[in-house]
């Protein structure tokens, strides 16, 4: 592939030298040609006078101390000349670089030259007085090593191979104790050779050093004769500001290497910023191709987009790739081809190669390789191999296992990456590694052994949720102590979803294998919870004497069901398997025991035990900047263009292929129940969020008899004939689906009707933005890609937030514009919030041409036949507890546009059949205002819907006329909603009086020629008996229908 590979040299003989004396080399070519120049600060160096500075250092270096050949010598210097000039001495004495992030701890840092044992350690000024454990030191800056030179300046350098080791780059460490990379100056030859960086180009230094592809950017171009452009830290914390930067005459770099995570954040802030690059080489996570598209696709994309593949163990690059926009399109992006002196092998479990088209493990050979791992002879043993039988002569050849899955297209000569190998679970949302998670604590703890699982929530309690629980055996005595020193370390080191919780063991069970039995494990568990979690003897820390932490800690303890002395300062609500519902608990406890109304931001914004007592005490705590977050991610949107080609009539012949989501929802599974009936829909895809296609089934058959959706024979036969069930996470990249597999749902689909959502009382935005704001975001992306399809939307009023508050009674068109209503929201849910910033994406896309239509159903009770609804949704909820409980609040000036969900999706599919009205809103509810009903007048129609006597009372005596801990648990998830003072003592139910009037033009007009022009029926006594029978049968709440004074509704259309 003649991509980035010279073109004047196909048989290339890469260099015999060492790696310094190529640098040297361009000194004696152009020794007034710049070599480094800041992007932002007056700093410019040739050639010459960086060799100059760089000699001085080695001199410094040499003059303390002899440097046996590959030494290590590790940096602690920030990106920039000091760290360049720090890299280039290293090498010219004949050293290794260990090249070290000035921004971890000096723990993390501790760690690494503990390992490396470097014979100096290199800092700047701002590093030098770090305390790191006495290595030598020498600090180095660069306007100290001034030009010219002295007159006895002799220096010479150390003479080196290609087979010398050049760098020790350490990985992360995320998954145990960081591995040092040992790299060969030989690898970075093959990059070097490859990139076709040339005499005179301006090479963008963007990457951190201690990242392997920062080997591009300063080996590569000071060995090439190019210039160096660094753009420093402050540039690069802005997408905005990076972009300008780019633009300016002085940093106008035309060649550029990037990580995937800054290209992303970039490419969709700010597409063209790359227009002025001939070669943008992007990698380092799996490329995303809507990115990558919006790059290639705006007014001036760079001339060549590269996507690069490959593990630092390789030599920063395995494979590369030139992305077209075609290919980007198409949502599936390659990882291509190898480099010079990479040797590719995808290979099964016996390291055998795989069948043609089929999936295996990369394995890559040839001269890129590492010498391996520092000091790490087993895991050199795992990762690195020797396989027979890959070549003619059936010699043995040295092979990495990169742990990735891959196969090749069907040309047999481009790879396509799948995925990782790695045994993974998700947990809170995240993926995690659990033999990682053990590793970190044998590694970084007074562990001998850990086994850590992930514990499911009991069937029990609905309301919890799985969570990591690690079975510990000490090295030493004093459990206690040491159970809180481990937490604290734990916490240090792991991402607070990945925390476990802690068991000690005396020994861990092992298997005939002499593996931990983790069946054993699990029973150890499941027979020791209940007595464990049922036994306080701490009782003490109850009284009113007690500390705030004291007293927050046992309220945690009984929320979550934990053992005694088991909640740490340090612990985090969340990651000790605290839940929505959970939470609610929890601020009711907190109001009773402190008298504090704690807000369900607060409680988000301070989740671990201490964070939360402090608040408490001095009522200041960590602020979320909500209205700042929703704005920003209503922009994410504003570069997605429609596809060219005409808009399809997803119901004309040929067509009929839909995508669903929110399929196991209430209102989704009526819409999918009906597009099974029409004859014109031939493949329903149904995206549900499950792990696998069986998860998915069991959810979808769960969802119909839920919400009292029965289906005959002929129905199960279209099921069978008609549904694809597809799992998923609408949050996910791509959907949570493969590359390939994305791209075909593309492909397929004439329509999406997208109505997944997640909607929860407690949880604020950050919490909903996954599924509900970048869930959008991602079904947008899927109607830009593959093939031109329509969206219909199912939105929510609640996207104009309390009106009234802060602007009076008033009416809105359904076009209504919602930018300036976000004020409104901030006294909103979270939802809701979300909800505005889906909205916005979908707004600004079609202004940009996307085809859209918005749906606003009122709130949706039950069928207008059967009665049956969704008993767990607000209303369902509310009326049914406010029934047990014989009263219900006051609230003047309020309304709710209730809808029976049939005509909901009569009218949602009527106005979907005409692309005619697309690029609108619709208020699906009754088309006469005058038919709403209002709240108190609901209640008053409910009393007559049967022998209730309901009393109204104002909402501050309703809410005191029962103690929280009496009221109906299916109350506990609105508790935030109806107790949170969020304005003027009003709470986030209040605040909605003087609600606006709806305006129905573009639903009356879509309706017009419908066989229900009327649209949807408003509630009538008829309708309400049957949704309250409806209510109480599937809640099990037999002894209310006695209650009831009819059960048969009126007649509807």
């Amino acid at each position: 592939m003649a991509l980035i590979q010279r073109p004047d040299d196909p048989n290339p003989i890469l260099p015999s030298c060492g790696i310094i004396t190529l640098f040297l080399h361009q000194v004696e070519r152009f020794p007034s040609r710049l070599a480094f120049i800041d992007a932002t600060e007056d700093t410019t160096v040739t050639y010459i006078e960086l060799l100059e500075k760089v000699k001085r250092l080695a001199r410094e270096l040499r003059s303390k101390r002899p440097i046996p050949l590959e030494s290590p010598i590790a940096i602690l210097a920030a990106k920039g000349l000091n760290h360049i000039i720090a890299q280039l001495a290293t090498v010219f004495v004949g050293g290794t670089c260990v090249p070290l992030d000035p921004s971890v701890s000096d723990e993390q840092i501790k760690v690494r030259l503990e390992d490396a044992q470097p014979v100096y350690l290199i800092t700047d000024a701002e590093n030098q007085n770090r305390c790191l454990g006495g290595f030598p030191t020498i600090t180095v800056a660069h306007h100290l090593l001034n030009w010219p030179p002295t007159p006895d300046e002799t220096c010479l350098p150390t003479v080196t191979y290609p087979s010398s080791r050049s760098h020790i780059f350490y990985t992360s460490g995320t998954t145990g104790k960081p591995k040092g990379v040992e790299v060969l100056a030989q690898g970075l030859y093959r990059i070097n050779h490859c990139s076709n960086i040339r005499p005179g180009d301006l090479v963008g230094h963007v990457t951190n050093p201690t990242f392997d592809i920062s080997t591009t950017d300063i080996w590569g171009t000071l060995t090439s004769g190019a210039t160096i452009v660094n753009f420093n830290k402050g540039v690069l914390s802005s997408p905005f500001t990076f972009a300008q930067a780019l633009q300016r005459k002085k940093s106008r770099v035309n060649w550029m290497t990037i990580a995937s995570g800054i290209f992303n954040i970039v490419a969709f802030s700010c597409p063209e910023a790359f227009s002025a690059i001939d070669i943008l080489v992007t990698g380092g996570e799996a490329a995303n191709a809507m990115a990558m598209k919006l790059v290639l696709g705006s007014s001036s994309p760079p001339k060549k987009l590269i996507n690069a593949y490959g593990p630092t163990e390789c030599t920063v690059w395995s494979t590369y790739h030139e992305v077209t926009l075609q290919e980007a399109a198409s949502g599936s992006i390659k990882i291509g081809t190898p480099l010079i002196g990479t040797d590719m092998y995808v290979l099964d479990e016996r390291l055998s190669p795989v069948p043609k088209d089929s999936i295996g493990e990369l394995c890559v050979g040839g001269s890129c390789l590492a010498l391996g791992y520092l000091n790490r002879p087993d895991a050199n043993k795992k990762a690195f191999v020797s396989v027979r039988g890959l070549t003619k002569d059936n010699e043995p050849i040295r092979l990495y296992r990169t742990g990735d899955l891959v196969r090749y297209d069907r040309s047999g000569r481009i790879l396509e990456y799948i995925g990782r190998k790695d045994n993974q679970i998700k947990i809170h949302g995240f993926r995690v590694e659990l033999e990682g998670i053990e590793a970190v604590i044998t590694n970084n703890c007074p562990v001998s052994m850990a086994a850590v699982l992930k514990i499911p929530p009991p069937e029990s309690d609905p309301g919890a949720s799985s969570f990591l629980l690690a079975f510990i055996v000490l090295k030493s005595e004093g459990k206690e102590g040491n159970l809180t020193a481990i937490s604290q370390k734990l916490s240090q080191i792991l991402p607070w979803y990945s925390i476990p919780r802690l068991r000690v063991l005396d020994k861990l069970p092992l298997n005939t294998n002499g593996k931990v039995d983790r069946k054993i494990l699990m029973g150890v568990y499941l027979k020791s919870k209940d007595s464990a979690f049922n036994t306080d003897s701490d009782k003490n820390s109850e009284n009113a004497c007690a500390p705030t932490i004291r007293k927050l800690e046992v309220i945690w303890r009984e929320t979550l069901a934990h053992p005694p002395s088991s909640v740490k300062p340090s612990d985090n609500y969340f990651a000790l398997g605290g839940t929505s519902l959970q939470s609610a608990t929890l601020i009711l406890k907190i109001r009773k025991q402190f008298g504090v109304a704690m807000s369900t931001d607060t409680l988000y914004g301070n989740p671990t035990l201490s964070a939360m007592a402090e608040y408490l005490d001095n009522g200041s705590g960590k602020e979320i900047d909500t209205k700042a977050a929703m704005q920003s991610d209503a922009l994410l949107s504003e570069n997605l263009r429609p596809l060219d080609g005409p808009i399809p009539d997803w119901r004309a012949p040929g067509e009929g292929v839909v995508l669903v989501t929110g399929a196991t929802g209430f209102l989704g599974a009526y819409l999918v129940q009906a597009l099974l009936r029409m004859p014109e829909v031939k493949k329903v895809h149904c995206l549900v969020r499950a792990k696998d296609a069986t998860h998915a089934l069991s959810r979808m058959k769960a969802a119909f008899p839920q919400y009292g959706i029965s289906f005959t024979k002929q129905d199960q036969a279209l099921m069978e004939a008609k549904i694809d069930l597809i799992p998923g996470d609408l949050g996910e990249q791509n959907l949570g689906l493969s590359g390939r597999a994305f791209d075909e749902l593309a492909r397929s689909c004439a329509t999406i009707f997208h109505f997944g959502a997640i909607i929860n009382y407690v949880q604020p935005y950050s919490a909903h933005r996954a599924a509900n704001t970048i869930g959008t975001l991602n079904i947008i992306r899927l109607a830009v890609t593959g093939r031109p399809k329509t969206i219909h939307y199912s939105s929510s009023f609640v996207v104009y937030g309390p009106t009234g508050l802060l602007n009076g009674p008033m009416s809105l068109p359904e076009d209504e514009p919602i930018d300036s209503y976000v004020d409104g929201l901030m006294y909103d849910l979270g939802y809701a919030q979300s909800q505005w910033v889906a909205e916005q994406l979908l707004w600004k896309s079609i202004k940009n041409g996307v085809p859209i239509a918005i749906y606003r159903p009122g709130f949706i009770l039950g069928h207008s036949k059967t009665g049956f609804g969704n008993p767990n949704d607000f209303i369902g909820r509310f009326f049914v507890s406010c029934i047990k409980m014989g009263t219900y609040p006051l609230l003047p000036r309020q309304r709710k546009e209730f809808i029976p969900v049939d005509h909901c999706i009569r009218d949602i599919l009527h106005i979907s059949f005409s692309n005619a009205n697309l690029g609108k809103a619709y208020a699906i509810v009754p088309l006469n205002s005058s038919e709403s009903i209002g709240w108190n007048s609901t209640f008053k129609l409910l009393n007559r819907c049967g022998n209730f006597k309901l009393k109204g009372l104002l909402f501050s005596d309703w809410l005191t006329s029962q103690l929280p801990e009496t009221w109906d648990k299916r109350l506990l998830p609105l508790m935030p909603l109806l107790t949170e003072k969020v304005y003027k003592e009003k709470n986030r139910w209040e605040v909605y009086e003087d609600m606006a009037e709806y305006k129905t033009d573009n639903t009356r007009y879509a309706l017009k020629d419908s066989m229900n022009p009327e649209g949807c029926s408003p509630l009538t006594k008829g309708l309400l008996t049957l949704y309250l029978k409806g209510w109480f049968e599937q809640t099990d709440n037999l002894q209310l229908m006695d209650l009831l004074t009819g059960t048969s509704a009126e007649p509807h259309c």
